[in-house]
């Protein structure tokens, strides 16, 4: 261990200087650490009562805290402006108070929410002494601190109270007086004083209540584990309770019966994470886990230690409604990750937010890889490359992207601490993760991550002490890791790796570039990265092997030359790594006359997805033209996978949005003819027998296919649906009515809509009414009529366009004609506004924009102070338009030579397109 302490040292030295940051600055929103919390004893006495839960509560805290430096006269912690102090005192050890009346020489700086305690004398090092605070506090109207929800109870139809918590990331400062760091951790002991008819969970067990007279009763927990405050977590309601004394799941009464799926996932993960880093979930110092749901929260969920809150959509499960795949992935994935965070993040902390990864990328990375182990059916390892790889690649490739690890001083406000928590934090970091895994084995990955959890167990840490673990058990010393941990975590972005192949002297070659969206966006293009590379030929075809192969450094490009001829090669394989391949051509070419042949030449679904994900956002760099990328999908005719045909619809959204209605029929027929193959194997029904992702890709092939009138899959849902079939599981309910809708099942689904009485079966039936072609009988009939909310006409309208694209025009006519019935219709000018926006953003072509010129010069003095809205939504306009002309000439030109080709053979019309799309280039 000392000897990876002494090669860890120029990592160290290195990675400081990324952290240093203004102290200056950082003093005036971080404490000092001068003082250091111990134990908190916190009592909240609730004010209202079972109808009401009130606006305020009375607190009192007891901090048991001790003075690390020498001649400390001050005590500095955080508080909220809606605290408000009315007594503070200071005890020694012993108890004895040392100073009384603090709270008439309190100071409190409102910008970095800090109070200061000034002492008459210095506190002793090292001593403990216990701080007091009595004080009024808010029950907040948004979902910071202590706040409330509510909903119906069914049996009686009467109002029903919640008050929750959410303290993460700086929100514990709104309920009590604290030191609101992550790595100033304490054990807290926890009462709440509350009304009868209402019953208390928090982050521990509940050991006894007291009666406190007038039908008042104080709930008293056991104390906590040592952690962080935005950990603390307390739930006031009427619940009730799956489960037993160690794992529950609370919810309202009526909905029991649906949280027993998520019981049983939760009752796998625990031990499966336990078995896993070897140190079970009791060993980390919490008997108790209980899951709560609210109506109302921030977020989809909260890692509170031992009180974990969930919206209620994310783990009930109504039978027959809310049930079906997907609905059971989203479960298992959230609950898998907040679960991981018991590990990482509660045991474990960041020193700072500078590096919350350590903590959400973790969480992200076993919501997929553990997800899959206990549920394979659902393939979340190949799930996790299209869902979250791809979308960290895209957002980390734009101005606005940010390092995992960002320098302490520029990580200090409210807003800042936000910003951390991005969607590309998790994602990214969770992707580096898994790079790391592959590249080190996932035997020696996970010895560190065992050695890391024991090491820093109730502790806080930042990277480098992850990275000391990772070398220690990497089973090659690579020169190079410390190197690429800096380039994957401190620097923005990522490289594409060119790749060429020059047949003459079987030579192959690799160099980088950083790969970004828009060269002149700010970003600096110079930056360079340590990268593993893993590849494999024709020759002899290995897509197991993910061990790298080589390291391209930062300022080296590699060569290797082959004593055979190579016909094609793939470079990092299934995706393992965190850049993209650009493969120049010839290579490009015998990739893809590679996946026409049988079992696609063995290439796995994660390289072709990687492809296609990677020639679209190439494309969109304007790198190459997009006549490449629909060229290479010829390939798709043979292709039926999930992973593939996802990648390649979220390519084709932009691309299909951008198209006039008189290009949109080339478009039409171009994805008839690559998804004839996959359509036929999936069908337009479905069987119990259905596996998840045929179920996931069926569910998207009849989608976009009936969308865009592919004649064969709107024909098989006519008849199907025509022929009395029992109702479409969740998963599909709402694709395959709005396809039905469309082919003459309007009517029908409007009469399913009227009788349903369960809300989000409900919503389905109108979505996919709102599909309908006939546009005009549903608009000024439920649009305009007076039979549905504001909300359902502003989603059906919406859907009118999105899911008839070629119909944008006579559907901005028909509203354009009156457009103050509309705005009665919405209640609001801003709501009709804020429509005509969302609608004008489909608008492809000048005859369109003109339109819109005309009616905004016509109509403005209508909207108010929201023509602003109007006004921006036709500078959208233009750049959308003007963006397609400038980089969709040549694609819509080579769809419309394609289709001409309609009577060729399947050979040569492959042919005859890649002559065209050759010239195109040109």
């Amino acid at each position: 261990m000392n000897s990876c302490r002494i090669r860890i040292w120029p990592l160290i030295a290195l990675l400081s200087l990324a952290w240093i940051g203004s102290n200056e600055c950082a003093l005036n929103y971080r404490l000092e650490g001068s003082v250091v919390p111990i134990f908190y004893n916190l009592t909240i006495g609730l004010r209202g009562d079972a109808d009401n839960p009130g606006t305020q509560f009375d607190g009192e805290v007891f901090i048991t805290l001790k003075a690390v430096l020498a001649d400390v006269k001050e005590i500095t912690l955080h508080k909220d402006i809606s605290i408000n102090i009315e007594e503070c005192s200071l005890y020694d050890a012993a108890d004895q108070l040392v100073e009384s009346g603090l709270n008439a020489r309190l100071t409190t700086e409102e910008q970095t929410q800090q109070l200061t305690v000034p002492l008459t004398q210095s506190l002793a090092v090292e001593a403990n002494y216990t701080l007091y605070f009595k004080y009024t506090g808010k029950v907040q109207s948004d979902t910071v601190g202590l706040f409330s929800a509510s909903y119906i109870d069914e049996a009686t139809m009467k109002t029903k109270w919640v008050l929750l918590t959410q303290m993460q990331p700086i929100n514990a400062r709104l309920v009590f007086p604290c030191f609101d760091e992550p790595a100033l951790k304490a054990k807290f002991e926890v009462h709440i004083g509350r009304p009868s008819g209402l019953s208390v969970v928090s982050n521990t067990e509940l050991t006894r209540t007291t009666d406190e007279g007038n039908n008042r009763f104080t709930d008293h927990f056991k104390v906590t584990p040592i952690m962080s405050t935005y950990l603390l977590a307390f739930v006031v309601s009427e619940y009730q309770a799956r489960g037993n004394s160690s794992l529950s799941i609370l919810t309202r009464p009526a909905y029991y019966n649906y949280t027993e799926f998520s019981y049983s996932v939760a009752e796998r993960v625990l031990p499966a994470f336990g078995e896993l880093f070897q140190q079970s979930y009791q060993q980390l110092g919490n008997e108790l886990l209980q899951y709560a749901t609210t109506p109302r929260f921030p977020h989809n969920s909260m890692e509170n230690w031992g009180l974990v809150i969930f919206k209620d959509k994310v783990v009930l499960e109504q039978p027959g409604v809310t049930d079906g795949w997907t609905q059971k992935e989203f479960t298992i994935r959230n609950i898998v990750h907040e679960n991981a965070h018991m590990w990482f993040g509660n045991s474990v902390t960041c020193k700072w937010w500078s590096y919350i990864w350590l903590h959400e990328g973790f969480a992200r990375y076993y919501e997929f890889f553990m997800g899959h182990e206990l549920y394979p059916e659902y393939q979340l390892d190949q799930q996790f490359l299209v869902h979250k790889l791809h979308n960290a690649l895209l957002r980390d490739s734009q101005n606005f992207t940010q390092p995992m690890t960002s320098p302490l001083g520029s990580i200090l406000t409210p807003a800042d601490i936000d910003y951390k928590f991005d969607k590309l934090t998790f994602d990214k970091a969770a992707s580096v993760i898994r790079m790391w895994r592959i590249a080190m084995g996932e035997e020696h990955f996970n010895l560190a991550i065992q050695e890391f959890l024991q090491h820093y167990y109730l502790s806080s840490t930042s990277p480098t002490g992850l990275y000391v673990l990772l070398n220690d058990h990497w089973p090659v010393q690579e020169s190079v890791l410390n190197q690429s941990y800096y380039d994957f975590t401190i620097q923005v972005g990522y490289p594409r790796i060119i790749v060429s192949l020059n047949l003459k002297d079987h030579m192959l070659s690799w160099e980088q570039q950083r790969f970004l969206l828009n060269a002149s966006d700010g970003s600096d293009p110079t930056l360079r990265y340590t990268v593993p590379i893993t590849y494999t030929t024709n020759l002899s075809p290995n897509f197991q092997n993910l061990t790298p192969a080589f390291y391209i450094k930062k300022s080296n490009d590699y060569n290797y030359w082959s004593d055979e001829p190579i016909d094609w090669v793939i470079v990092n394989l299934k995706q393992a790594n965190y850049y993209r391949v650009f493969y120049n051509e010839p290579l490009l070419g015998r990739i893809q006359v590679a996946l026409t042949k049988t079992e696609h030449s063995g290439i796995p679904v994660e390289n072709r997805a990687a492809i296609i994900d990677d020639l679209f956002n190439f494309a969109l760099a304007g790198l190459i033209d997009y006549v490449e990328v629909f060229e290479f999908m010829e390939y798709m005719s043979t292709e039926t996978e999930y992973i593939p045909w996802y990648a390649a619809y979220v390519g084709m959204e932009r691309i299909a949005k951008r198209l006039t209605p008189q290009q949109l029929p080339n478009f039409n027929k171009y994805l008839s003819d690559i998804a004839v193959t996959v359509l036929d194997k999936l069908g337009v029904g479905w069987t119990s027998g259905d596996k998840v992702l045929d179920v996931y890709n069926r569910n998207q092939q009849v989608a976009w296919l009936c969308k865009y009138q592919n004649s064969n899959c709107t024909n098989q849902v006519k008849e199907l649906f025509e022929g009395g079939m029992e109702k479409p599981s969740p998963d599909y309910r709402e694709t395959f009515y709005c396809a039905a809708s469309r082919s003459g099942g309007y009517s029908r689904i409007l009469e399913y809509y009227a009788k349903e009485t369960n809300y989000i079966d409900r919503e389905i039936y109108w979505r996919a009414a709102s599909c309908t072609r006939d546009y005009r009988t549903h608009y000024q009939n439920e649009i305009l009529g007076k039979g549905n909310s504001v909300d359902l006409k502003i989603a059906g309208l919406a859907q009118l366009y999105e899911q008839n694209p070629d119909l944008v025009t006579p559907i901005f006519q028909m509203i354009t004609e009156d457009i103050a019935q509309l705005a009665e219709a919405l209640e609001s000018w801003p709501k009709t506004a804020q429509a005509l926006s969302d609608l004008t953003d489909y608008f492809t072509t000048r005859e369109q924009q003109q339109l819109f010129s005309n009616f905004y010069k016509e109509s403005q003095t209508l909207f108010g102070s929201s023509a602003v809205t109007l006004s921006q939504a036709l500078a959208t306009v233009d750049s959308n338009v003007q963006w397609a002309e400038q980089r969709l000439g040549k694609l819509v030109s080579f769809l419309a030579q394609r289709n001409g080709a309609a009577g060729l053979t399947m050979p040569l019309m492959m042919m005859m397109w890649t002559l065209v799309g050759f010239l195109l280039k040109l």
